[in-house]
Parts: structure tokens; sequence; C-alpha cells
């Protein structure tokens, strides 16, 4: 047999078959490896995921608590400012109020000390007429 020509017969289909299925396991080859890396890629993005899940409720909670504290400032401060307002608006009515009542104390202290003069005068005046009477009828028992 000559160099340059195929040998014939069965060890021809041989290699042919061999070829083709040399082919057919390169490709087979090629797509186990193109899986391989897909399922690497899948396995470092499902990591990754992982990773952010075992991360996300400690994000959550600090996200949480910040949003919590950024509404509530603005309650807190309006709350104040209107319990300071109710403060300021109760101290300004006591005040007022008990300026009232010292006006009241002062009036009902110059009554009562009226009504102490007045009633010394009448008893005063009281006690002078039945001095008076008394004389007058000592007087018409003892001069007949």
């Amino acid at each position: 047999m000559d160099a340059h020509t195929p040998p014939s017969g069965p060890r021809s289909k041989l290699d042919l078959l061999y070829h083709e299925v040399l082919g057919e396991v390169a490709g087979l080859v090629d797509r186990l490896e193109a899986v391989t890396r897909n399922l690497n890629a899948a396995q470092q993005q499902m990591q990754s995921m992982s990773e952010a899940q075992q991360m996300l409720p400690q994000q959550l909670g600090r996200h949480l608590s910040a949003t919590l504290e950024a509404a509530s400032k603005p309650v807190n401060l309006q709350l104040q400012q209107s319990l300071q307002s109710m403060l300021s608006d109760t101290g300004t009515r006591l005040d007022q109020l008990s300026r009232e009542s010292a006006q009241y104390a002062r009036i009902a202290h110059q009554s009562a000390r009226r009504m102490a003069f007045i009633a010394l005068v009448v008893g005063g005046t009281a006690g002078v007429l039945g001095g008076l009477l008394a004389g007058l009828a000592l007087g018409q028992l003892l001069i007949p």
C-alpha cells in the first residue's frame, strides 16, 4: 500500500467510525465543559445570593430602625410643641386665676373688716341705747 492512498476495506470504515465517535465524544466533552462552567457560575451566584440573604435581616433591621427613628422625630417634635403650648396656656390661665383669686380674697377681707366695723358700731349703739333705756327705766322706778 501506498502512503498516499487510503486503505480500503474494513480498516477505512473503522477509521471513519473512530472519527465519528471521536467527534461525538469531543462534542459531548465540549458540552460537558460548557455545562460545568454554567454550573460553576450558577453555584457562585447562589453562594453570593446566600450571603446576601444572610446579611438581609441585619440590613432590614438597620433600615427599619432608621425609618422608625426618622418617622418618630417629627411626631415627637410635634408632641413636644403641643405639650409646651398646652403648658403655656395652662400657666397663663393659672396666673390669671391666681390674680383673680387674690383680688376676690382682698374684696372678702375688706368686706369682713366692714362687717366687723358695722357690728362694732351696731353693738356699741345697742349698748348705749340699752344703757339709756335701763337708766330711764331705773329712773322711773326710783323717782316716783
